[in-house]
Order: C-alpha cells, then sequence, then structure tokens
C-alpha cells in the first residue's frame, strides 16, 4: 500500500505526505531504498519537493491525521 497526499501550510507552502507499508508485512518495497528498512511502516512528508524527514520502521499503521501531527511536531521541535 503507498498512500501520497497533499495539504497547504499555514505559510502557504505545498506539503507531501507519504505512507508505505501494508498490514499484513508491514512494509512495502519501493523505488526509494535508503538504509535498512526489513520492517514496519514508512512515513514521510516534503515541503515544496524538499524532503522534510522520512521515519521507517514504525510499527504502528497511523492514519493520516496522525502522520500529519507526527510530521508538524517534528517541524516544531516537539
Amino acid at each position: 500500500m503507498i498512500d501520497s497526499w497533499t495539504k497547504q501550510s499555514p505559510s502557504g507552502k505545498t506539503v507531501t505526505f507519504k505512507i508505505e507499508g501494508d498490514r499484513k508485512s508491514g512494509f512495502v518495497n519501493s523505488f526509494k531504498i535508503e538504509g535498512d528498512r526489513k520492517s514496519g511502516f514508512v512515513y514521510s512528508a516534503k515541503m515544496d519537493g524538499r524532503d522534510i524527514k522520512e521515519i521507517t520502521g514504525f510499527r504502528e499503521e497511523l492514519t493520516r491525521e496522525g502522520v500529519e501531527v507526527m510530521f508538524a511536531n517534528y517541524v516544531a521541535g516537539k
């Protein structure tokens, strides 16, 4: 499963969120393989095409809202 969506940030920039994984194995191979991704979900965010952060090996399946909150907290330094 790959789920991708975009939102506007408060500053007007486009943020793209992405979830990769599935319920059975918790992981899906993708064309962007970096580091060790043997298990777990992969969450990533980009702002105006630039990477904000990628989190790999996450065991929980988050909702879209959960992913947005996780990255908002990361950007805010929480």
